[in-house]
């Protein structure tokens, strides 16, 4: 038997919010737009560049508007472009991603339930809250809902470091083994809660389970996977 869970903690971007169908959307609409070929691979491109100047800038090593003129560069194949005109083009997709954000369809009814039960709801998100809150209201979830939302400039460290998830704890008055934290992510969010004193669900929308490395799926190892939110208020009530 688990210790009874008072809290539930979200991230954000792909567990909430569905970032990557809106992702893929912009991306092919601006390039189509500019009379680029928009198929499949370079949706594709643009997610490998996103990696590498996403994990730049978390790493230090790149400021956050540096990141995205990075990625404007690489994907136009434009390393000429001025910070200007790298702005224009990235804003080109922005806008476009940003008008195709919605929230999955299971994020409601399991919220509601949630709070029925008397959870504490909250976020921990690893990007900038002005941005994080701005998708929150696109997609028509009342920020009101959570009782702390924890973007990157109010955390002591990003995720996966410990500290990210052991001050959503203080912050909400709970103690680590009395919250359960659900993301997208198998080590950033699912094994790095849990080895910060967690319970954690690995959100795993995309069954992604049966491709993981096998050093991995150790990490994974105590964690609860599940493929819909509407599965942990079950969870959570089997569980006493």
């Amino acid at each position: 038997m688990h210790t009874p869970i008072r809290a539930v903690l979200f991230d954000l971007d792909r567990t909430l919010v569905d970032l990557e169908g809106a992702t893929r959307h912009g991306i092919q609409a601006h390039l189509g737009a500019l009379g680029l070929p928009a198929g499949e691979d370079e949706y594709l491109r643009w997610k490998e560049y996103e990696d590498v100047y996403i994990g730049r800038f978390m790493a230090g090593e790149l400021g956050f508007q540096e990141q995205r003129r990075g990625r404007a560069r690489a994907m136009s194949r434009r390393a000429d472009f001025s910070d200007a005109e790298a702005d224009l083009w990235f804003n080109g997709f922005y806008s476009l991603m940003t008008a195709a954000l919605t929230a999955f369809a299971d994020v409601e009814p399991t919220l509601d339930a949630l709070a029925g039960a008397g959870m504490t709801l909250g976020i921990v998100t690893n990007m900038f809250s002005t941005f994080q809150l701005e998708k929150l209201q696109r997609c028509r979830i009342d920020p009101g809902r959570f009782a702390c939302f924890l973007g990157l400039e109010e955390l002591p460290a990003a995720k996966p470091h410990p500290d990210a998830f052991l001050t959503a704890c203080s912050v909400i008055g709970v103690e680590p083994h009395e919250a359960l934290y659900v993301g997208d992510e198998p080590i950033t969010d699912a094994a790095a809660a849990r080895e910060a004193g967690l319970r954690s669900i690995w959100l795993d929308r995309t069954d992604r389970r049966s491709t993981l490395p096998e050093d991995v799926r150790v990490r994974l190892e105590g964690v609860e996977i599940c493929s819909d939110l509407m599965s942990i208020p079950t969870s959570l009530s089997a569980a006493g």
